[in-house]
């Protein structure tokens, strides 16, 4: 068996090449995950590829394992390793288990509608997150509602998932393709969309896709009016279209919160809230 630590798993997720499980691992329940590696190969692309898959999952556990944060996801008991299953190689390794649900879910089933309070809790949670990975000079690149998870609890409320596609802005990138831009396009910061984007990128970029979810949560609608259409359009939005005030959809909302929001979604990263420290005092303070 590849990983006889891994007891009774079930599976919770899927995306791309990455596959999540809710198991019971070294007697412990935790979300067990397991990506699908690309092929050896001959060439040298294709070993590159390769190894920047491997790459991005050591950078994630490296991350997590330096995080204190209680808004960022935890590491779990299984170190990855890799492995050969019916002839396919993958790596696997564990995280905690978050018993809570997925912010993208609440969206969907448009849940009851969150209060101001609910809706700071979450921004204050992603602005946390933000500040614990900027200090080892990485930004997310890909804070969504899909990567979220609630969890209801005082000390923890809103935990942050996923740091595959992390940049580290003193490191080189592991992108093989440069032309590739690792983000998931409607919340995709537009600096993202930049030919120099890896030499301007820094934590204003989270702050944009932090403000894009907090909208979401509070409004159940993207603040672009993004729905699935070609990527062309979208990129067209995230460039070009202002997004919805916060306020039109939330007349219940306070103005001075609703402006927050508004101001981090500007197109430009010096027009956006860049205190960070700031902005979570003021809202630990309101909360």
């Amino acid at each position: 068996m590849a990983f006889p630590e891994v007891v009774n798993p079930q599976q919770i997720a899927v995306g791309g090449f990455k596959y999540v499980y809710r198991a019971t691992v070294n007697g412990a329940i935790e979300a067990f995950k397991l990506l699908a590696l690309p092929a050896v190969g001959v060439t040298e692309a294709e070993k590159a590829a390769r190894q920047e898959y491997i790459g991005r999952a050591q950078r994630e556990v490296e991350l997590l394992g330096k995080c204190a944060a209680p808004e960022l996801v935890k590491l779990g008991s299984l170190a990855p390793r890799e492995v050969n299953i019916g002839g396919l190689d993958f790596l696997g390794y564990s995280e905690e288990f978050l018993a809570g649900e997925g912010l993208h879910q609440y969206i969907q089933r448009k849940g009851p509608p969150p209060t101001e309070r609910e809706a700071k809790m979450l921004f204050l949670s992603l602005l946390r997150a933000i500040k614990q990975l900027w200090q080892f000079e990485t930004v997310h690149r890909d804070i969504k509602p899909l990567n979220v998870v609630m969890l209801g609890s005082a000390g923890r409320p809103f935990v942050l998932l996923d740091l595959g596609i992390a940049y580290q802005t003193r490191e080189p990138g592991l992108t093989v393709d440069p032309a590739i831009r690792p983000a998931t396009l409607p919340y995709m910061a537009p600096e993202m969309l930049q030919a120099n984007f890896r030499q301007a990128l820094d934590y204003r970029a989270d702050i944009y896709t932090a403000g894009i979810t907090t909208f979401e949560y509070a409004t159940f609608v993207h603040p672009l009016q993004y729905q699935p259409e070609h990527p062309a359009k979208t990129l067209s939005r995230v460039l070009r279209q202002s997004p919805t005030p916060l306020r039109s959809l939330r007349a219940d909302y306070s103005e001075a919160f609703c402006r927050l929001i508004d101001q981090t979604l500007k197109k430009s990263p010096p027009l956006r809230p860049g205190n960070l420290d700031a902005i979570i005092k003021r809202l630990e303070a309101e909360v």
